[in-house]
């Protein structure tokens, strides 16, 4: 025992003294990295260690200049006048102003030539970080806020003394923590609440979001391409926030009242198209909760159905791998180029470690490979690795999703494996179509349907064909009834075989019912009649013009009810005409296949799309024949959206990924 004892003290007493000389050694290097500056941060490790008392301090400021390298801000002054001119053009642009976009890019351009980034460890002062270290040990010490924050957590929220790369070195933390308070100071009354982070948080963001104070709306402006906002006052009061305006705005105003927020990202949706942003609270008790300021409070559900491959946290210090890609010489693809960020997928969700061989044909040994998920288009890096021994393995991997193994080289992505999801039961699943066998798919849409859709679902009921041969429908024939229950896109059969010259669309009863468009069917030919319709008020342009039910156009509906007053489309033929069928698109989200738009249908093989079928859709569904089995397939639409997705096809069923 004795013996096992001395064995443990002395394999302790060599990791801490490997951990102290790699410690020594990245402040060296750091240290080389500053130059002349070399000075200025030795002077604040000096500051420190010539006082005992010190030494927690001493610590974080090693830790701050150990990753001080590669961090770079806009010069202070230059930026601030950035700022006070885009804070002029908010102030004085109207809603909806369609100009603004155009001057906020001639704004950028004449100021990009003077905002040349600096490195952070060539321009930082010893005062600056000896006021910022004992500024942030002085709010970790007394803030009610921060009494569950360990050393490492403190070095993650309170610490640094920049929330985002670029931003300008000032006294940020000091100057924003006396504006946008909101009610933080007077819930404290309250017990229950006076230590409640989660409260706290809520308290200075919701404040403010019904007030004149703060003008940003949840809402992108076509074009709006300018350098970053990242200063409080003016993102407060920008027409437009995407939710990376809006998480930055929060990340800003939670850090400066000693908050710990933080900001999180996936570089990529995994079931569509896109990054997302968002902020999280690190609360005492309980989980910490995610979500959107200004459009969902602190333990409100956001996103909480929606897959995702990789989550990352925005940190100080950097990502390794990253990092290590960057100092040999070697690029980064766009989707993982903040170099200081921390992979905290697990806190998400389900997760599990998986290891996938390579190709045969790739001729790769060593270096570095990326797990790819889909976006409506390409495949997007979410995570990186070493090569051994022919393998890539990732950590920390989100269930159900659809991935690849590639590598990123002359800025292009090279497949390094075979597609594969990763289902609910932890199991990789590789995806190889088997062009020796053939089958055939239908497909009804060309995305996904998400629950959006379903929250018109009250919109979305029955609705009725009605034939005649008198213009006003005296004595109509009931001569199709649309399913009650199903408000995606669909086709009904016309029961009765007569030839009717007028024909019309109405709701089954009472309640309003939704549609985009209504294709009358000929046999397999698609006929058109002449729109007429009863003269009622529009009470809503968007819903209620009829010609909408027409217009080849998806994303406008009408309204079809009999409320306040009778709500119908009806179509003259010219002649008694005989349907067999009638086609309908509910209102939704433009992603079901429109007669007359045209389509195309890859399958994946040999690490590249293969181009199977080009189609003009005549239905409201497509059929692909002779489709190798077993596939990664891809339905792209030509004529409009950039919603497009990959899925496989299992017992007649589209499953998307």
């Amino acid at each position: 025992m004795n013996k096992f004892k001395v064995i443990c003290i002395a394999a302790t007493l060599c990791i801490m003294l490997v951990a102290c000389t790699e410690r020594h050694a990245s402040l060296e290097r750091a240290l080389r990295y500053a130059g002349d500056n070399r000075a200025e941060l030795e002077k604040v490790l000096a500051h420190y260690a010539s006082d005992p008392a010190d030494s927690l301090k001493l610590r974080a400021a090693q830790y701050l200049i150990e990753n001080m390298p590669y961090h770079r801000s806009y010069p202070a002054d230059v930026y601030h006048d950035y700022c006070t001119k885009m804070d002029s053009l908010f102030r004085n642009s109207e809603k909806g102003d369609t100009l603004v976009a155009a001057k906020a890019s001639a704004i950028s351009a004449e100021f990009e030539p003077r905002l040349k980034p600096v490195f952070d460890i060539l321009e930082i002062t010893s005062d600056y970080l000896i006021w910022n270290i004992d500024y942030s040990f002085e709010q970790w010490e007394t803030s009610r806020f921060l009494q569950h924050l360990e050393f490492d957590d403190f070095c993650e929220y309170v610490l640094p003394y920049k929330c985002l790369e670029m931003q300008p070195i000032d006294d940020w933390k000091e100057r924003w923590s006396k504006t946008w308070r909101g009610e933080l100071d007077w819930q404290v009354e309250i017990d229950e609440l006076k230590y409640n982070v989660r409260r706290a948080t809520e308290a200075i963001t919701y404040f403010y979001k019904n007030s004149d104070s703060l003008r940003m709306e949840v809402r992108q402006i076509s074009g709006m391409d300018h350098i970053d906002i990242l200063n409080i006052e003016t993102l407060a009061i920008q027409p437009y926030g995407t939710c990376l305006e809006r998480s930055r705005l929060g990340l800003f105003n939670c850090r400066s009242k000693s908050l710990p927020v933080s900001f999180d990202f996936t570089p990529c949706w995994a079931d569509r198209g896109g990054p997302h942003y968002w902020n999280n609270v690190y609360v005492s008790r309980r989980r910490s909760p995610d979500y959107e300021p200004f459009n969902k409070y602190p333990g409100a559900y956001h996103y909480p159905d929606n897959a995702m491959a990789k989550v990352y946290r925005m940190s100080y210090a950097p990502h390794p791998l990253l990092m290590e890609v960057v100092e040999r010489g070697g690029n980064i693809p766009p989707s993982l180029s903040a170099l200081f960020i921390r992979d905290v997928t697990a806190e998400y969700g389900r997760t599990t470690d998986i290891t996938i061989p390579l190709l045969s044909d790739v001729d790769s040994q060593d270096g570095y490979a990326y797990l790819a998920v889909f976006d409506n288009s390409d495949w997007v890096p979410m995570d990186i690795c070493r090569i051994k021994r022919r393998k890539a393995s990732f950590n920390d991997v989100g269930l159900d999703i659809l991935y690849m193994v590639v590598a990123y080289e002359d800025k292009k992505i090279k497949p390094l494996s075979h597609p594969f999801i990763v289902d609910v039961r932890k199991r990789v699943n590789y995806i190889k179509a088997d062009t020796s066998r053939m089958q055939d798919v239908r497909l009804r849409r060309k995305f996904p349907a998400f629950s959006h859709i379903y929250g018109n679902v009250k919109y979305l009921h029955g609705g009725t064909i009605e034939a005649a041969n008198d213009k006003y429908f005296v004595k109509p024939h009931v001569v199709a009834q649309f399913p009650a229950n199903k408000f995606l896109a669909g086709e009904v059969c016309v029961t009765d075989t007569l030839p009717y010259r007028y024909w019309r669309l109405r709701s089954t009863g009472p309640q309003a019912s939704d549609f985009a468009e209504i294709y009358f069917y000929d046999r397999d030919s698609i006929v058109g009649g002449e729109l007429y319709y009863p003269a009622t008020v529009v009470r809503n342009e968007r819903y209620d013009t009829p010609q909408h039910i027409c217009d080849n156009d998806p994303l406008t509906y009408m309204t079809v009810d009999s409320t306040d007053c009778f709500r119908w489309a009806g179509f003259d033929f010219g002649k008694p005409v005989s349907l067999n069928k009638i086609a309908y698109i509910r209102r939704g989200d433009g992603n079901d296949i429109c007669p007359g738009d045209e389509y195309e249908f890859y399958y994946w093989l040999n690490g590249e799309w293969h181009l199977h079928d080009k189609q003009t859709a005549e239905n409201v569904y497509l059929n692909f024949k002779n489709v190798p089995c077993n596939g990664l397939y891809f339905i792209k639409g030509l004529s409009r959206g950039v919603q497009n997705r990959t899925f496989i096809y299992e017992n007649g069923e589209v499953l998307w990924y």
